[in-house]
């Protein structure tokens, strides 16, 4: 788990050495699952990714493969651009023990730049920037239409059309938050909602565009300075971005309807939805805010303390939570 490290900094930073010919002054992010460190260096700043234990080799070249394929297609899109090791291939091998002692086995490793700017949840928030957003987003859809690899299909619990994965996640929490809502919504979906959505034009997604992975700039944060996080990538449904995207938008109740229509309008001056698409989003919206409750509730009864989930609580959900019951019966 991402709690638990084990190459740390002092790791971290012998990695950059050896495998990158690079020091610098690091620093440890939050993950879910991986160690991710920023890297300030002479030669300029970046992030190096040590992807948890048993992650399969084809999803690291999987990433590499993304960020080499935007970087080729769509150079003018603010995403990260990959930084190559001194040997020989795109990401690294790692084997050993961390700094702790303990062993890590074969651990992979990729170093890219990182985005200057402020993730959009540190920042106030106003419908001219969440319409910038969403016309990123189409256009990064677009730039990933053609885009292939062989882990693509990879099975992920974040993926919308695997909603009914998070069933026997829910089994095994001692409680689970939002029960009324969340645990009958995850029964529905494979008999009301998955058929639709397994219908729907597909393609290769960012699928997690929260409001930790787009970066605004910090002078002017009506402007839109980068994605990051192409961790979670996918194929699947083309409208799922456009859904976790319009959850990324949600920073207050009153506010949450105005700042997703902004950000779907966004959108579709790029690309326009299907009938069957639009109809379909209200449900999604609630699905990623159910994944959200369950994987947080997850993580937190394995590692209690877990910084990359500080914050969301029962006060961050509980309007979230309320807000999408709504949208789920209008949308009726």
């Amino acid at each position: 788990m991402p709690e638990v490290q084990v190459f740390g900094l002092e790791g971290a930073a012998r990695i950059l050495a050896r495998h990158y010919g690079l020091s610098g002054t690091l620093t440890a992010l939050t993950a879910e699952r991986d160690e991710n460190f920023r890297v300030q260096t002479r030669q300029g700043q970046f992030v190096l990714k040590v992807f948890a234990p048993d992650t399969p080799a084809d999803e690291a070249d999987m990433l590499c493969a993304v960020l080499n394929h935007l970087e080729e297609h769509a150079p003018d899109l603010p995403v990260p651009r990959l930084a190559l090791p001194v040997e020989a291939g795109t990401f690294v091998r790692l084997s050993g023990v961390g700094h702790s002692g303990e062993g890590t086995g074969e651990r992979l490793a990729v170093l890219y730049s990182f985005l200057p700017g402020t993730p959009l949840m540190d920042v106030g928030r106003s419908t001219v920037q969440a319409q910038a957003c969403g016309v990123l987003a189409a256009r990064l859809g677009l730039a990933l239409r053609d885009f292939t690899h062989p882990a693509m299909h990879r099975r992920l619990i974040w993926d919308l059309r695997r909603v009914s994965d998070l069933a026997p996640i829910v089994a095994s929490l001692r409680e689970v938050p939002f029960a009324d809502f969340v645990v009958p919504f995850i029964a529905r979906f494979a008999d009301d909602i998955a058929p639709t959505l397994d219908a729907l034009p597909r393609q290769f997604i960012h699928n997690d565009l929260n409001a930790r992975n787009v970066i605004v700039a910090s002078k002017n944060t009506d402007r839109i300075a980068g994605i990051i996080d192409f961790g979670d990538s996918i194929h699947t449904a083309r409208v799922c971005d456009l859904a976790i995207g319009m959850v990324g938008q949600m920073a207050g109740p009153s506010t949450a309807q105005a700042m997703m229509q902004a950000f779907l309008g966004g959108g579709e001056r790029i690309v326009q939805l299907s009938l069957d698409e639009r109809e379909i989003l209200p449900h999604l919206v609630a699905a990623r805010i159910v994944q959200n409750v369950v994987m947080t509730a997850h993580h937190r009864a394995r590692i209690s303390k877990s910084r990359h989930f500080l914050g969301f609580n029962e006060n961050y959900f509980g309007w979230r939570v309320a807000f999408v019951q709504e949208l789920v019966r209008s949308a009726a």
